[in-house]
């Protein structure tokens, strides 16, 4: 099947689109229905606006710039040339204080509920490289807000540094 939305292949019976998080309809209790088009439909946030530069892969997300922080989420970061998109797989990881089992389902409910982070470059005051544990190359947003947040990548796809770069040319 795939998603209604953005055309994102999905598992049977997915309830939610694990790349735009859009819902998923029902067709009175005959299963969730595959888009008619042929081609995938872009999410209307992102037909409307910027280009994609970077798919930059799996992502774990944290508050602040400090060398070692509280873990926000993990996710796929997407680079515009106007925006940040962070598509949560889970949510808060603080929620596996209470228990494996019941952490995890609280942050895939986390996750689902607010799927997307959107991060706009006209919100962000520097962008810039650091070390995460003193080890993985860190890439940190400072925001105009005051607020800063850091991505560690969890593949190879896209070094800190490179998105740093990218970024940059687009402030």
């Amino acid at each position: 099947m795939f998603c209604i939305n953005c055309g994102t292949e999905l598992p049977e019976n997915a309830r939610f689109c694990r790349r735009c998080g859009a819902p998923q309809t029902m067709d009175a209790g005959a299963g969730f229905q595959q888009p008619q088009a042929a081609a995938p439909v872009m999410p209307q946030r992102q037909a409307a606006s910027g280009a994609l530069l970077l798919e930059a892969g799996k992502m774990t997300r944290y508050s602040g710039d400090k060398a070692v922080g509280v873990v926000t989420g993990t996710g796929d970061l997407y680079i515009y040339d106007d925006r940040l998109e962070f598509y949560k797989k889970t949510g808060d990881q603080r929620g596996y204080m209470l228990g494996p089992v019941l952490g995890a389902a609280l942050t895939m409910n986390d996750a689902k509920k607010n799927p997307v982070d959107i991060y706009e470059l006209r919100d962000i005051r520097e962008v810039r490289t650091g070390k995460y544990a003193g080890l993985m190359g860190t890439l940190i947003l400072e925001l105009k807000n005051g607020k800063a947040v850091s991505f560690v990548p969890a593949s190879k796809k896209a070094g800190a540094a490179e998105m740093c770069e990218l970024i940059r040319q687009y402030l």
